[in-house]
């Protein structure tokens, strides 16, 4: 018994059966920041229903930020100052966040 069942883990391991996964990773989303030459953005990141993550970026940085629920989670940018309470969110995508 125990052969056949060994067996059977193996063949089902070398055709690529998995089980499925409980909860998909979050990913990394690409943000840049388009400020004047000297200046600085300021990301207000809103990571699931009450987490946020502030992120500075110095003008001309591109940088791959993790742990994002991209289509899902947004965030807000402003320049000079970090963003205000109350500010436009914009939902975080997969190509290009400024």
């Amino acid at each position: 018994m125990r052969i056949y069942v060994t067996a059977l883990a193996a063949a089902a391991l070398l055709a690529g059966v998995a089980p499925p996964a409980a909860h998909a990773d979050p990913g990394t989303a690409p943000f840049g920041c388009d400020a004047r030459p000297g200046g600085t953005c300021f990301f207000k990141l809103f990571l699931g229903p009450r987490a946020t993550r502030m992120v500075q970026l110095k003008s001309g940085m591109k940088v791959g930020i993790p742990g994002v629920d991209i289509g899902k989670d947004r965030y807000c940018v402003s320049a000079k100052e970090p963003p205000v309470p109350k500010c436009a969110k914009t939902v975080i995508n997969a190509t290009y966040n400024h």
